[in-house]
């Protein structure tokens, strides 16, 4: 009677399982949307307020850390200004920058002659590639 019993119940939880899988949808596709999970970004970024507020915690709690070693603290406020100050868009840019930025833009260049595209212009490519990434 016990064997009747275990099979049956692991033949019923196979055909469950069985027809769960079937009918489930993609796996991934839930994931993140139950009522534990946090918010989506924004579109924009966080408020400045919020992140200088969150760049001096780091730099308070690195402090106190410093000063429990017996290391010599620095100054908090004057960390935060140079680590929020907007960086200079004129600022000179190194060689190994412009030659690693020169050489993405002929590797482009070449896949674009390769495509029988035309392929632009060199410098403005490479003053635009150094543009976003904040080196020129």
């Amino acid at each position: 009677m016990f064997g009747i019993v275990v099979f049956s119940v692991v033949g019923i939880s196979g055909l469950i399982a069985i027809g769960a899988f079937l009918f489930a949808g993609p796996p991934h596709s839930s994931i993140g949307g139950g009522g534990f999970a946090p918010p989506a970004p924004s579109s924009g970024s966080e408020p400045a307020e919020m992140r200088e507020d969150d760049v001096r915690q780091m730099l308070e709690a690195r402090n106190r850390r410093r000063i429990a070693r017996g290391e010599p603290g620095g100054d908090v406020e004057a960390e935060l200004a140079a680590l929020l100050a907007p960086e200079a868009s004129n600022a000179p840019v190194s060689g190994e920058v412009r030659a690693e930025a020169e050489a993405i833009v002929t590797a482009r260049q070449s896949r674009r002659r390769r495509r029988g595209q035309p392929e632009g212009d060199f410098e403005a490519e490479v003053d635009e590639l150094l543009r976003t990434i904040g080196a020129g």
